[in-house]
């Protein structure tokens, strides 16, 4: 009911939205999206999980309407005074091996590149999700050989803490450090490759911390996402990278993407602040000698 209800209201603002994009375009300020998802799979479907059916949809339509680019470079835009052109960016969190089945393979084939963070400790173990334990569907998390694979076939991969932790309620730095700097750490002693992105669990605002940005910032890696449904302006700093949930259905992803101007303007009270363009280029300039 509330996907019809939304592919109707998107039909009678069609007009609306193909004048903002216009508008958009000619001032050289479209905005970055970033979508992350979870699980790709057609069992134990939840809200954390897309079917393979849909996400191919998801794929098909992407690829029709935007330059679906790597992180990185969706970053780099975001950094540059203008854009002119819909992109988007793809990631995954919490680390899945249902999406060894059909995600993976899927975005190899088609040659879209995505960042895929992990819970290192859920790798290292192979135990469940405590979300998947709650309810009751024990799912099985990334191997180390999976991860592998995934860098083979052009997937990058970030991290995404030790053990799923809710960083907002860490008080304690050195549990902080351990979930933040020791999963970049088990990443790059696993992967032998430098670890340049940081999603936060949960990802809402009260879920990240001023100390933890500053660790993310001290540590050198590039940027870190959140999760609370927001896209990112031309000119930003490009530390934080906003992200919009890709999870729910078809109707839900182009609402958002097709430029409602109801969902443009960032309203969340962000408790931290990100460093400034000069302190990110003096932080790349050290970590370069």
């Amino acid at each position: 009911m509330k996907d019809q209800a939304l592919w109707l209201y998107r039909q009678l603002t069609a007009r609306s939205r193909t004048r903002l994009l216009e508008t958009l375009r000619e001032d050289g300020n479209i905005p970055i999206a970033i979508l992350f998802y979870h699980r790709v799979s057609d069992v134990h479907p939840n809200e954390w999980t897309i079917s393979t059916a849909d996400f191919a949809r998801h794929l098909d339509w992407l690829q029709e309407n935007f330059e679906i680019v790597s992180l990185s470079r969706a970053q780099e835009m975001i950094r540059a005074p203008k854009n002119e052109k819909p992109v988007v960016a793809i990631t995954f969190d919490d680390g899945y091996s249902d999406n060894s089945t059909f995600a993976i393979p899927e975005l190899a084939r088609r040659g879209i590149p995505a960042t895929y963070f992990v819970t290192t400790d859920f790798v290292r173990t192979g135990r469940p999700f405590p979300h998947d334990l709650r309810a009751d569907v024990p799912l099985q998390p990334n191997t180390f050989d999976e991860l592998r694979q995934y860098l083979e076939m052009g997937i990058e991969i970030g991290a995404h803490t030790r053990n799923h932790a809710d960083i907002g309620q860490c008080v304690n730095e050195t549990e902080l450090r351990d979930e933040i700097l020791g999963s970049i750490h088990d990443l790059q002693t696993w992967l032998h490759k430098p670890i340049d992105y940081f999603a936060f669990p949960f990802g809402l605002p009260h879920n990240i911390t001023q100390l933890a940005v500053d660790i993310l910032h001290e540590a050198g890696v590039k940027g870190f996402c959140s999760a609370y449904g927001a896209w990112n302006w031309p000119g930003s700093p490009g530390f934080h990278l906003r992200r919009i949930h890709g999870d729910p259905g078809m109707a839900r992803l182009q609402n958002w993407l097709t430029y409602d101007a109801r969902k443009l303007a960032d309203s969340q009270q962000l408790p931290f602040s990100e460093p400034n363009e000069k302190e990110l280029e003096l932080t790349t300039l050290l970590l370069d000698e």
